[in-house]
């Protein structure tokens, strides 16, 4: 089975043939292929008119999903004409129920200012309507006219008062009877003459009775003068107000606004007397359990979404999608005491103000508000946006108002990283019912020639837009090389751009630094070790525990039933390699593989799966005659946390071979792989930082030329190397194989050959002979114990 080695110019960064975009063209990050299909599917999704067709977009942290999004997104809008200004006006019928009306854009504000104007000249029109000489000519008339019949009748009754001796008087207090002397005096019934008292009182009752019914046509009287006199002011008002509503009613002609200029007019006419109190004086009882309203507030235009300037819809990011930044809130205003609600203090959210555009939200950011997206699935289910302060807790303020909704048309984009797709979101139904499109950003993408001049000519834009100076094309290799060793693959790139460019940016602050005018490829080396630096504190401290023996890996001598494996350890904001010891004892037995690790529960179901593999590859090599019959304890050692994943299964089979033959296995080479049940070598992720970690321990320990690690055949075009290893494997100090089969790993661990079964048998100078005679021996043990019956010899 071929062993390959690894060249130096196959483990350095590619080399990639430098593309860059033509002068009139202007990449974009939607231009990746890795992008391609994002962009197809944000397409689609923005050209659904049906509800229910709103877009994940998944991606890579870095990989620019949320500024390329926002800007294709613009870019979509800037089609489209602006959607409708929307307005909040008082319900006069019910005023806690204020009316949401559409207008087109820009007349929200013509309305507002319409409405100021309107109330202003009706003050100062009304009041010189109401002072106009024929307004007072006839209010007088009209006033003198109802003195004189009241005048009247209180005469008439005075005459019936004296035609019986007494009389009728008039004070503060109201009308009064009284008896008369024989001198036309008023007295006291007490002072007329018993003769004629029951006359006089019998006299008195029919006085007052009379006085009754004049009285009460007096305030007939009275409530016809104040009707007409009512009538007067809203003849002379009707004359100013009517042209003035009349105009607007033709100037917006919005659905539903007719009918409210029909009840402002009403209103109006209702409520004359407060438009001659102070702007500032409550004057209007509202109703509904609120405080008195100024004329301003009762009449007040709520533009709560202003597209005036706007020529296209709005792309909305909404950062914090609370339910008040999303849905609006009702503010209060301290008044009288107390806080009062008002329809005029309705705030708008993120869901008004992305109205017939897009709302783009952060999937974690969403989930830091869980509690909301109930809410946001209500709304787009409804297609309406509901301003409710029912999740503000406590009893309902009296009078509070209960907006109407507004109609919802917008499409919703959430952005986020894959995990937040498929752990949350595509587990809920409703989900999978209102976000019909997903918009997938691949990991990474072909080195390819259009790529590569968009990657090109977005670093270059990045570095110079940010730096200030350009990048040369030495540097433009150099950072091609990180983002092909990020992808981890050769003749790939990562999608994650945004690091690439943080590398640039960081480049360029150093050759400014420097006082040179461009970003050379020397800049770029240095900017990532610099930044590998400050991130490798527990690498470092990690190594050092090595050196001081306090982890014990060799990189020399050999020593049986024991393997380098290569791991990697991963920070978030650094990874790196770092050598794990697998050691396995073997013994007289029969419970086969023995993980350490799964008896004390400090391993996951993969590495599980990988140790029972391998046990059903050592079955089909040596138990087809009799059973396999040892015992064999396997661990890693000094490892305090878990362990999960099949990387080490080769590591783990080769120290299990090596425990069985009692062959020793070499400690100056490092191995990683999976296998099958079949010793197939397969590939394994983070094979760059395992080399580097088991390099790193060779060059603390010194070199010896024969050192290096062993990886599977697939892993090739996955290595990506700093430029360190890469000199150490051209100068000969390091050696980089590549295996297709555990054999192949083992003879390199083990100098000797495996060996072929020909006849059911190995030859026994091969390793695997040596471990079916051990095998063997452990079997006839077991039976002279009576472990098993007697067998029989063919």
């Amino acid at each position: 089975m071929p062993v390959s080695r690894l060249d130096a110019d196959d483990c350095g960064f590619p080399h990639f043939r430098i593309r860059s975009p033509h002068k009139d063209q202007q990449p974009k990050i939607f231009d990746f292929s890795s992008h391609y299909r994002a962009a197809e599917a944000l397409k689609f999704g923005l050209s659904m008119s049906e509800p229910g067709f709103n877009i994940f977009v998944l991606g890579l942290d870095r990989a620019g999903r949320m500024t390329a999004t926002l800007d294709y997104l613009n870019k979509a809008m800037e089609e489209r004409e602006a959607p409708d200004d929307w307005v909040y006006l008082n319900n006069f019928s019910r005023t806690n129920r204020p009316r949401p009306y559409a207008l087109p854009a820009g007349q929200g504000q013509k309305l507002l200012a319409a409405m100021e104007t309107l109330i202003t000249h009706l003050r100062e029109a009304f009041a010189s309507a109401f002072n106009a000489p024929a307004h007072l000519t006839e209010t007088q008339t009209q006033t003198e006219e109802a003195r004189a019949q009241l005048r009247e009748k209180f005469d008439a009754l005075r005459e019936y008062a004296r035609e019986r001796g007494l009389d009728v008087q008039e004070n503060e207090k109201g009308v009064m009877i009284v008896a008369l002397n024989e001198d036309g005096e008023p007295v006291s019934l007490d002072e007329i003459p018993k003769d004629r008292r029951n006359e006089a009182e019998d006299a008195f009752e029919e006085v007052a009775e009379e006085a009754r019914k004049t009285l009460l046509s007096t305030r007939d009287l009275e409530e016809q003068i104040a009707d007409t006199l009512d009538s007067l002011r809203r003849g002379a008002a009707k004359v100013v107000l009517k042209p003035r509503i009349k105009k607007l009613r033709d100037k917006f002609t919005s659905p539903g606004l007719k009918a409210w200029f029909d009840a402002l007019e009403k209103d109006i006419l209702d409520n004359i007397d407060a438009f001659e109190e102070a702007s500032d004086q409550p004057a209007i009882e509202s109703g509904d359990g609120k405080i008195p309203e100024t004329v301003d507030d009762r009449y007040a235009v709520n533009l709560l979404i202003d597209h005036s300037r706007d020529n296209h819809p709005d792309v909305v990011l909404e950062p914090s999608p609370s339910y008040d930044n999303l849905f609006g809130q009702i503010q209060y205003r301290p008044m009288g005491g107390g806080m009062h609600p008002h329809f005029s203090l309705i705030k708008p959210g993120a869901l008004h103000r992305a109205n017939g555009g897009v709302l783009v939200l952060r999937a974690e950011s969403l989930l830091e508000h869980e509690e909301c997206w109930g809410f946001l699935k209500a709304a787009l289910r409804d297609r309406e946006i509901r301003i409710e302060e029912t999740h503000k807790g406590g009893p309902p303020t009296a009078g509070a108002p209960e907006p109407r909704p507004i109609p919802l048309d917008l499409k919703v984009v959430i952005v986020g990283a894959p995990k937040f797709y498929y752990t949350f979101f595509s587990l809920d139904v409703d989900f999978r019912n209102h976000f019909r499109v997903k918009a997938d950003i691949d990991a990474d993408m072909p080195a390819a020639g259009r790529n590569i001049s968009i990657y090109t000519g977005l670093l270059r834009a990045s570095a110079l837009s940010r730096s200030g100076i350009p990048v040369d094309n030495g540097a433009i290799r150099q950072l091609l090389g990180q983002a092909a060793r990020w992808a981890g693959e050769r003749d790939k790139l990562t999608a994650q751009i945004e690091r690439v460019e943080d590398v640039a940016i960081e480049a360029g602050a150093l050759s400014k630094a420097e006082g040179r005018e461009t970003i050379r490829a020397a800049d770029v080396r240095r900017a990532i070790e610099e930044r590998r630096h400050r991130n490798s504190r527990l690498e470092d401290r990690s190594h050092e525990r090595v050196q001081r023996r306090e982890i014990l890996i060799d990189s020399f001598g050999s020593v049986v039933g024991q393997v380098n494996a290569l791991t990697v350890l991963d920070y978030g904001d650094h990874a790196f390699g770092l050598p794990a010891r697998v050691s396995a004892r073997s013994y007289v037995g029969s419970l086969g593989v023995l993980n350490i690790e799964r008896m004390v529960d400090m391993s996951g179901p993969l590495q599980q799966k990988s140790v029972m593999i391998i046990e059903g590859f050592l079955k089909s090599r040596f138990a087809q005659d009799f059973p396999l019959s040892f015992a064999c304890n396997v661990t890693f050692e000094q490892n305090y946390g878990g362990i999960e994943g099949d990387s080490a299964s080769m590591a783990e089979l080769c120290a299990i071979i090596s425990a069985v033959s009692n062959i020793p296995m070499r400690q100056n080479v490092g191995i990683t792989g999976s296998m099958n049940q079949f010793g197939q070598a397969q590939p394994v992720g983070g094979i760059s930082h395992k080399i580097e970690g088991f390099y790193r321990i060779c060059a603390d320990q010194g070199f010896t030329g024969d050192q290096g690690v062993i990886i599977p055949s697939a892993n090739a075009e996955n290595v990506v190397l700093r430029e360190e290893v890469v000199q150490a494997i051209r100068q000969g100090k390091f050696n980089i194989w590549t295996v297709e089969h555990i054999n192949d790993a083992i003879e390199l661990l083990t100098g000797m050959a495996t060996g072929d079964r020909t006849d059911g048998q190995y030859a026994p100078d091969t390793v695997y002979g040596k471990a079916m005679e051990r095998l063997r021996n452990n079997d006839l043990i077991l039976r002279e114990r009576h472990a098993y019956g007697p067998r029989t010899e063919m």
